[in-house]
């Protein structure tokens, strides 16, 4: 017998631009100064480690982007690995904190999200469903 599960975030689907949808949310960086930024990410189950654009890095607090620990890793449909640089970073989701890694990398300016939300470390604090034929995606912090 299944149990059943109860959600309280639902995690919208919007069209981008060239066609698709993609499950989009808003979590905030917080900074080593306590200021929090607001980011769009797209919520991505493929994903490692949560990405974020190098050119965000000011936002952790480093005066350029590829300072920290190189990794090469390979990218959704890639063949070839790409260097990243891994840093570590308190991202607030749903109204909870997490301390995770998060590579810098060179993802697209013009797209409508600065990084994906990876499943490092986020995705142990976190239950999800999710709907395909209706495009909803739910999370739950207490699963």
């Amino acid at each position: 017998m299944a149990t059943a599960k109860s959600f309280e975030h639902l995690i919208r689907f919007y069209n981008v631009p060239g066609g698709g949808r993609l499950p989009l949310v808003t979590a905030g960086l917080v900074q080593p100064n306590g200021n929090r930024v607001a980011l769009p990410l797209v919520f991505d189950t493929g994903a490692s480690t949560t990405t974020l654009r190098a050119d965000l890095f000011p936002l952790l607090g480093l005066n350029q982007w590829d300072q920290g620990q190189r990794v090469d890793t390979l990218t959704a449909g890639g063949t070839n690995p790409v260097a990243v640089y891994r840093y570590q970073a308190r991202i607030e989701l749903f109204g909870k904190i997490v301390d995770c890694p998060v590579h810098l990398a060179q993802l697209p300016r013009n797209a409508p999200y600065v990084g994906l939300l990876g499943r490092e470390a986020f995705f142990d604090e976190f239950g999800f469903g999710f709907w395909e034929s209706t495009g909803e995606l739910f999370a739950t912090a207490a699963p």
